[in-house]
């Protein structure tokens, strides 16, 4: 069991880790899915069709390869190394880890005040300034 002392650090590591789109996206994706295990690819096609705007079988070529590579080569681990996300590279699956629910509760807790406030589209710039990617 943790203690007190450890929680702001760990909160820490939670939203360090959700400062990109792309893993609020695969914690999102993950707490909607049934199943106990996502593979790389279906997060890149869902992940690729948000971002374009089309449906997950249409999220294809460029777009998806790049969601596909940025996934296995810096969110995934990211997610993974902080204790969200069970990331097995090898058989490239996806699986909820020891804190995945409480940033399941802190995503849709953030989700919650934004819509609160209107869904205030200053908010909407801070993270988007010129040159920032959604990697």
């Amino acid at each position: 069991m943790r203690n007190d002392s450890e929680f702001p650090d760990i909160l820490s590591q939670i939203y360090h880790s959700l400062s990109a789109p792309r893993r609020c996206h695969v914690i999102q994706l993950l707490s909607e899915k049934t199943d106990d295990t996502l593979t790389v690819r279906t997060l890149a096609s869902e992940i690729a069709a948000i971002e374009i705007g089309v449906e997950p079988y249409q999220a294809t070529g460029a777009p998806y390869q790049n969601v596909y590579n940025a996934l296995s080569q810096t969110h995934l681990p990211t997610l993974a190394d902080t204790g969200i996300i069970i990331y097995e590279a090898n058989r490239k699956i996806v699986a909820p880890g020891p804190l995945f629910d409480v940033t399941a509760l802190v995503i849709d807790s953030n989700k919650s005040i934004y819509n609160h406030l209107g869904g205030d589209s200053s908010l909407r710039s801070v993270g988007n300034e010129e040159g920032s990617t959604t990697d």
